[in-house]
């Protein structure tokens, strides 16, 4: 084979001019093109990443979103085409597909001869990689997917907000008819809300007022923890301020982009916590730490916090669960506690909280059966459980013929009507983007309204809490806040409750230190920030030969799991860990996720063998697995010395010390052979499991705020107050003592409502 002249594909067919560059310069452009079209290349099946757009994608990602990465493709762009002209003699862009193809595998390895070392090439390609599947898959509306061309190869039919019964369990594709759907094809079908949009005005018309007199209570955040309790306390007809760093989002604002706002993608809906990531190293010893990564996503903030784009499981942990001390050192003695580890009981019982999860269950209208053996409720679930599907009736069978106890996963989505709300169309755009319709139950669509109506509660939003007032005896009178214009401002309350997300309350209690608690509120016993747990979220995939999943019928919040494992009837330490973990089936698999998902070990991550096994996500199903995590003395959260956030506040991010530990490894493997034998029994050929680890994030991110009876042990005391600063409260997953393998929220929600409820009475308030 000749080498083509310069000018020409080596196809020989001329590049595309496209629109005019404004990232990439003429010659990077060419260069980046024909790299994008290896990595992705066009075959007698369909185009590949030049037809499709991906060029044009990534210029106009460089030229706005992800501009810091401009300096990047400058280097690895700058190499490939130098490593081209001394290893081939021409340039990258004007050499065989060969030659290109062993070029990009160098890449790949770290092993370009290159400015960049071995691991920040590998770094480099891990972000070219990620800019060619959202070039291929993102919306068309940023650029890329030329035509919903990368949909239509993938056979997705794109935005549809509706699926049918029949769909959730057919066994041929579901094309749509051929239709594919964009985010224009809908957006004017997305419902407005005049009295939301009122409500946004009000609540940045209160943060640019100068009102600094005293309430009875100060909410620091609005979102999942903050917009509950916000009606318990107006209603209990006391004085209420709640301050919220992001806006309040109507519904129309909640759009099916899973680019933009999807938290595995540019997370849209959380652009503070883009700003502040965390920093984390392995050991107390490592001096230098790297950006966090996440295994879900980052949080949202805004009114109604996380909640707003959650799957909405809504489980409740088990009895056994509130006593895990208890019952491993009863059953199988204390000497089986891993080094380190600093496990602990709950100061309150799963008797003394069922009343809040069964009025929690029936205000949020959470859907599902009594199937689970393991849970008893004193009254049933209001609402049937989301339909069946596919993947989930194969589980099902499988775990049923195991004599184990499948059944679908309670969830805070309306399957009617309940609570002057719509029940869900099953739309796959879902979980990690908000509900435009309002069929998924988050604080913003019921408890802040609620609270605005009683007229006792004034909400702020955009404003950002910088320090927690302390006065001359070291109580917590207030706080200091900046406004939507950047100006200083206080806030006084009789009582200050922290109930932003774990990372930001821990934050404001160490940087509020003062003369009376020089390491921080709530550290005069050294207690703040430790016992610091994170979820897992292992998987095992499965392909399925003829079979099609249709995945992309419906939301995450139709899942089958299995309680089984997290039971205390399972005899974990038999196995060779202690701990338990949920194994489950879900829906919604939408193009970006489908181009991330994990791959078998003999799928090269890019070129001819990557598009091919893309094609195939029909016939693909997973296992996924959410496993306990133990809390050790040297997993904790303390304040970064050196990086600070991007937001321009410069406040120090938080520093998060966390390994993967013997015991959790031993249980990740464990569970993922249970998960390897339910795939092959449920059909599948093949299978293949995704890492046990993949972010010391993961929006279940517990402890650091251990509540408890004794302070020298913890930091709050069982009703969420701080020890050792009077006045202040944290309501958050932070006082969680254990970290079960199950959605937390829940029992989030329960222990903070039982908390705000006696704070209402020890504040005059009248609650029922």
């Amino acid at each position: 084979m000749t080498t083509p002249s310069p000018g020409t594909s080596p196809s020989g067919a001329s590049f595309p001019s496209g629109a005019a560059r404004t990232a990439l310069t003429a010659t990077e452009a060419r260069v980046a093109d024909a790299l994008f079209e290896r990595l992705f290349p066009a075959d007698d099946d369909g185009p590949g990443a030049r037809a499709i757009g991906v060029l044009d994608y990534v210029d106009r990602a460089l030229a706005g979103h992800d501009s810091r990465h401009v300096p990047l493709y400058q280097a690895v762009l700058a190499s490939l085409d130098a490593s081209a002209r001394s290893t081939f003699g021409h340039g990258f862009a004007d050499l065989r597909t060969d030659q290109q193809d062993a070029l990009v595998q160098h890449f790949s390895e770290g092993g370009l001869d290159a400015p960049l070392g071995p691991e920040e090439q590998q770094l480099a390609f891990a972000q070219v990689r990620a800019h060619l599947q959202e070039g291929l898959f993102a919306d068309p509306a940023y650029g890329g997917n030329r035509d919903a061309a990368g949909w239509r190869l993938l056979g997705h039919p794109g935005v549809w907000l509706e699926n049918s019964a029949e769909e959730n369990l057919s066994s041929d594709p579901v094309t749509k008819g051929g239709v594919v759907r964009t985010l224009a094809d809908v957006a004017d079908a997305l419902p407005h809300d005049e009295a939301e949009e009122e409500w946004t005005r009000e609540a940045y018309r209160n943060a640019l007022s100068q009102s600094t007199e005293e309430v009875d209570v100060l909410l620091v955040g609005v979102g999942a923890m903050g917009g509950l309790v916000a009606q318990t306390f107006a209603e209990a007809g006391l004085s209420v301020v709640g301050l919220e760093a992001g806006p309040w989002r109507a519904k129309d604002d909640f759009r099916p982009d899973e680019l933009g706002d999807a938290y595995y993608a540019r997370a849209g809906l959380g652009p503070k916590f883009q700003t502040e990531t965390p920093r984390w190293r392995q050991d107390a010893d490592d001096a230098e730490t790297l950006e966090a990564t996440f295994s879900l996503g980052r949080m949202v903030n805004g009114v109604g916090g996380s909640a707003g784009h959650y799957g909405a499981w809504l489980r409740r942990f088990h009895p056994w669960h509130f006593r895990p001390l208890t019952r491993i050192t009863e059953q199988y003695g204390r000497d089986v506690l891993p080094e380190d580890c600093t496990l602990a009981d709950w100061p309150v019982t799963y008797d003394e909280l069922e009343p809040y999860y069964t009025r929690l269950e029936h205000l949020i209208g959470v859907a599902g059966d009594e199937s689970n053996p393991y849970i008893e409720r004193s009254k049933p679930l209001p609402m049937p459980p989301m339909r069946p599907f596919s993947l989930g009736e194969r589980f099902r069978t499988s775990t049923e013929a195991r004599g184990l106890h499948p059944h679908s996963v309670p969830v805070g989505v309306n399957t009617v009507e309940y609570g002057g709300r719509p029940a869900t169309t099953y739309s796959a755009w879902s979980n990690g983007l908000g509900t435009s319709s309002g069929e998924r139950w988050h604080p913003g669509l019921g408890p802040v309204p609620q609270a605005l109506r009683t007229g006792r509660f004034e909400l702020r939003t955009h404003c950002r809490v910088t320090r927690v007032l302390l006065d001359s005896t070291g109580k917590a009178v207030g706080v200091e806040y900046l406004d939507p214009n950047g100006r200083v401002r206080t806030q006084h309350a009789r009582a200050v409750i922290l109930s932003a997300y774990t990372y930001e309350n821990l934050r404001l209690m160490f940087v509020s230190a003062d003369s009376k608690h020089p390491d921080g509120l709530g550290n005069s016993t050294g207690q703040l920030g430790k016992h610091y747990m994170t979820k897992m979220f292992a998987h095992v995939n499965g392909y399925f030969p003829g079979v099609y999943f249709n995945r992309h019928t419906g939301p995450a919040a139709q899942g089958v799991v299995l309680d089984d494992y997290v039971a205390e009837q399972f005899d974990f330490a038999a196995h060779g860990f202690l701990g338990g973990a949920t194994l489950g089936a879900e829906q919604q698999f939408l193009p970006l996720q489908i181009s991330r998902e994990c791959l078998p070990p003999e799928v090269r991550p890019w070129g001819r063998s990557y598009r091919d096994h893309l094609l195939r996500w029909q016939h693909q199903g997973v296992v996924r697995i959410q496993s306990d995590s133990l809390p050790y003395a040297g997993h904790f959260v303390d304040l970064d010395p050196r990086h600070r956030d991007r937001s321009g506040v410069g406040m120090p991010v938080v520093r998060i010390t966390y390994r993967l530990r013997e015991n959790e490894r031993r249980l990740a493997a464990w569970m993922g052979e249970q998960a390897d034998m339910l795939l092959r029994e449920m059909g599948a050929a093949t299978t293949w499991e995704g890492p046990h680890f993949t972010g010391v994030g993961s929006s279940h991110d517990l402890g650091g705020t251990r509540f408890g009876e004794d302070p020298t042990g913890t930091v709050l005391d069982p009703w969420l107050a701080v020890h050792d600063t009077p006045g202040l409260h944290v309501y958050g997953g932070s006082a969680f003592p254990s970290c079960p393998g199950i959605n937390p929220t829940l029992t989030i929600w329960a222990v903070v409502l039982r908390a705000a409820e006696k704070l209402a009475r020890d504040l005059g308030g009248s609650v029922a």
